[in-house]
Formats: structure tokens, sequence, C-alpha cells
């Protein structure tokens, strides 16, 4: 009855081992789409913001009368979303500065000067850079999240 017993532990051991080592396989990667798909909604709402930032550069630079409270929160927003960049999951993102600074020129360089504001029409190269800028970081934080997660 012993041998009998033992014969039989023996051969559950390769169905244990399996029936872990799937346990261990489904975690693993039912954990790594959860990352995935935290990063990419966090990604999307990253990327509401940066348009929610040009749509109030564009209102801005559209309005007849120059807004000390709307350029400010323009600025403040700039600045918070920069500093959004160096948190999880952007923080392995790897996006240059550059369009980062190009961002901020692109919105507070020009026509950001009390004394020197005039209403910009749809065409004015204030816009187009503005919207620039926000394509080309949201095309690299496109990029880096393929290169981090798929």
């Amino acid at each position: 009855m012993c041998y009998s017993s033992s014969n039989q532990f023996i051969a559950q051991i390769p169905t244990w081992f399996l029936i872990v080592a799937g346990w261990f396989a489904i975690h693993y990667f039912a954990k790594e789409r959860d990352q995935r798909k935290d990063a990419r909604e966090r990604l999307d709402q990253f990327i509401l913001a940066l348009r929610a930032i040009e749509e109030k550069a564009i209102q801005f630079h559209q309005s007849d009368v120059y807004k000390d409270d709307m350029a400010r929160a323009l600025m403040f927003d700039i600045q918070r979303i920069i500093a959004k960049l160096k948190r999880h999951p952007f923080g392995s993102f790897e996006v240059s500065p550059n369009l980062l600074k190009e961002l901020r020129q692109a919105v507070t360089l020009k026509n950001f000067d009390h004394s020197k504001f005039a209403c910009q029409p749809a065409n004015s190269s204030i816009l187009s850079n503005v919207a620039n800028a926000v394509d080309d970081i949201e095309d690299q934080l496109e990029r880096e999240y393929e290169r981090l997660y798929l």
C-alpha cells in the first residue's frame, strides 16, 4: 500500500509543477498587462492635459485683451505638466528637454508681454508653433510608450 501511494505521489509531481508554473505565468502576464493598461491611461490623461494647455494658449493669444489670470494659469500648467513627466510612469520615458523648452517658448516667448500683446489670427505663427510643440511632445511620448510597453 505504501509502495502504491508513493508511486501515485511521484506521478502527481509533474501535474502540480505545471499547475504552479501556470499560475506564476498567468500572474506575471496579468501584472504586465495591468501595468501597460495603467501606463496607457496615464498617458492618455497626460495628452489630454497637454491638449488643454494648447487650447488655453490659443484662447489666450486670440483674446482681444491681455488676460493676466490666463497667462498665469498657462505658466503654472506648463510647469505642472513638466513636473508630471518626472513621475511614474513617465519617469522612464526619454523626453527631450528641448521639446519641453519649445512648448514653453511657443506659449510664452512671443505675445506674452502685457505691453506688446496683440490678438493673433488663426494662421498666426505663434499658434502654429504651439500646435507643433504639443504634437512633437505627444509623438515623443507615444514612441516612448511603444518602446517600453509594446
